[in-house]
């Protein structure tokens, strides 16, 4: 394998939209970015040095194009499902063995990387990734707090959330009805959010009930997701009324998130960059690259992985080697970070799925929604 052109036989195959690896590459490279010099700039050795770098201080917006990536994703494979069973059954097969492994890793590792911002994991704190499950849920039921392995995890509970709803909407509404019902919902959420500013009133209890059933069922996000599936839709039927609706809505939800002007911006710039893609050939060819694409195809087990991983690896070489230039510091932990993540999404995490895959296919021989 040489690093010009990694996976290519992966990076060519005909069911994957090659320009979304891409995207993704980019989306994950945002989030390392913004973990490794600005989320954590209490513990890093040279603090808060790099926080107003936009580069990295907006690399947070690198999960809300993972969310337009999602909801452009779901769509199409929705539409490739014959039910709702077999689309979750899929979605799991996906979700979960890299989480099992990537979980145990982290828990197996973590005494060595006793810097980790979220500090000494307990085993009950794999719970919530492994279920996908917000680790509040886990407290009530368990009758105390709940911790979590990876703060990054929040977004995976979203995403379940999102396919869950979806998928209901879609196998018993249609395509169309499930996007125009979480179009809705986002902005239920967003006007709940804006009453204050906008002078509104409503009675104090349902306000409280409305806001807090939209909160838990991630509603706020579901504007990114919607948008998405609209891409898709533009980008599968050409069609340009799909794709204004999708950039009509992913604008919204930019400038619903912002808090600020150069939040709202820098949230734009992320719609920019998506509908680029969709539209334009050469920005397609762009996001083809191969080390972007070979990025995208690891992207999930790297997000998992990086960020307490990552975080205690710098603190680590800020003691050791504190003449190093700060901008360099992070550069070995996140080429570690990577070359783990790549193992896991080329070997430890096809081999867990297709033992998963041979033993759903003994408990239910004859049923047809083992994908």
């Amino acid at each position: 394998m040489s690093v010009q052109n990694p996976l290519p036989q992966n990076v060519q195959h005909a069911d994957r939209i090659q320009f979304l690896d891409g995207l993704r590459g980019v989306a994950i490279l945002m989030v390392i970015l913004f973990h490794a010099y600005v989320r954590w700039a209490g513990l890093y050795p040279y603090g808060s040095q790099f926080a107003d770098v936009p580069m990295f201080a907006y690399g947070m917006l690198g999960v809300q194009l993972f969310f337009i990536i999602s909801g452009f994703v779901i769509l199409m494979t929705l539409e490739k499902c014959a039910t709702f069973l077999s689309f979750m059954l899929k979605r799991w097969l996906r979700l979960f063995p890299a989480m099992l492994i990537c979980s145990l890793f982290i828990f197996l590792t973590a005494s060595f990387f006793w810097e980790r911002p979220a500090g000494p994991p307990i085993f009950r704190d794999m719970l919530p990734g492994l279920s996908f499950v917000e680790p509040y849920v886990w407290g009530k039921v368990l009758g105390s707090p709940q911790g979590a392995l990876e703060g990054a995890f929040w977004s995976l509970y979203v995403e379940v959330k999102f396919y869950v709803l979806f998928g209901l909407l879609y196998f018993t509404l249609g395509g169309r009805k499930a996007i125009l019902a979480l179009t809705l919902l986002f902005f239920a959420s967003a006007l709940i959010s804006l009453m204050p500013q906008m002078g509104m009133s409503i009675p104090q209890r349902l306000l409280s009930l409305a806001a807090t059933l939209l909160y838990w069922s991630g509603a706020e996000y579901y504007g990114w997701f919607a948008a998405g599936a609209l891409y898709f839709w533009s980008y599968q039927k050409k069609n340009g009324v799909s794709l204004v609706l999708a950039v009509a809505i992913a604008c919204i939800a930019a400038t619903v998130r912002g808090t600020g002007i150069a939040d709202t911006v820098a949230a734009l710039v992320i719609v920019l960059i998506f509908t680029a893609a969709i539209v334009s050939q050469q920005a397609q060819r762009m996001f083809r690259m191969s080390v972007l694409a070979w990025i995208g195809l690891i992207s999930y087990p790297l997000y998992l992985l990086h960020e307490n991983l990552m975080v205690a690896m710098i603190i680590k070489i800020g003691k050791f080697a504190p003449w190093m230039p700060s901008v360099l510091m992070p550069v070995l932990p996140v080429v570690i970070v990577i070359a783990l993540a790549a193992l896991v999404a080329q070997v430890a995490e096809p081999w867990l799925r297709q033992v998963l895959r041979a033993g759903m296919a003994r408990i239910a021989p004859r049923s047809r929604t083992v994908p």
